[in-house]
């Protein structure tokens, strides 16, 4: 297996990689067509075996405390994205991304990292194995809204006439997980992790 960084090429396998790698996850709805650009500095690897993307990892570099991390108070990074095939996992590819990701990180003075996932236990206890922990008061909820009860949510008047709604995905404070419960068939928590390098 190789570390090595992402180029342009590697982007419909990056984008492969990553549906196959959140199937299994509560992030599968999460498809992209094109892989993000990121505005700041970036560390953006890809684990390469026989010439096929096994995994990659995504980390966005702010300039200042504050840009795109939320809960440090010195310059930090955030991993956006992080996904390994099914079939490769459990063979250390996201251990050996994060190794290469830090010791970049590093060499370009950052020492701090945040990073956001949900409730998928597996990838709760691999963030926490690292030394990640979860800054519990910036956690929050991703409601997916029953069609049918969609309507509680919204204000008409502000609206206007509509048909109906198909989807709707909203925000709301962690506190609030009982009260729109009965309104949505689909509630994930996203909770945060952060680490000193």
């Amino acid at each position: 297996m190789v570390i090595r960084e992402y180029t342009h090429n590697d982007e419909l396998a990056w984008l492969r990689c990553r549906v196959l790698s959140f199937l299994d996850c509560s992030y599968y709805n999460d498809v992209l067509t094109q892989k993000e650009s990121y505005k700041n500095d970036a560390v953006c690897l890809v684990a390469e075996e026989d010439g096929k993307i096994i995994g990659f990892m995504d980390v966005e570099i702010e300039s200042k405390a504050g840009d795109i991390c939320v809960a440090g108070s010195q310059p930090g990074a955030v991993i956006w994205n992080l996904g390994v095939l099914p079939e490769f996992r459990r063979k250390h590819v996201a251990a050996s991304l994060w190794e290469e990701a830090s010791r970049r990180l590093l060499a370009k003075g950052i020492h701090y990292c945040e990073v956001w996932t949900q409730e998928d236990e597996a990838a709760n206890r691999w963030y926490q194995s690292l030394g990640f922990h979860n800054v519990k008061e910036k956690n929050w909820l991703r409601c997916y809204a029953r069609p049918s009860r969609a309507d509680w949510f919204l204000n008409r008047a502000n609206v206007g006439e509509i048909f109906g709604v198909e989807e709707m995905v909203f925000e709301a404070a962690s506190a609030r997980r009982e009260e729109v419960s009965e309104y949505c068939y689909r509630i994930d928590q996203v909770r945060l992790y952060a680490k000193e390098l």
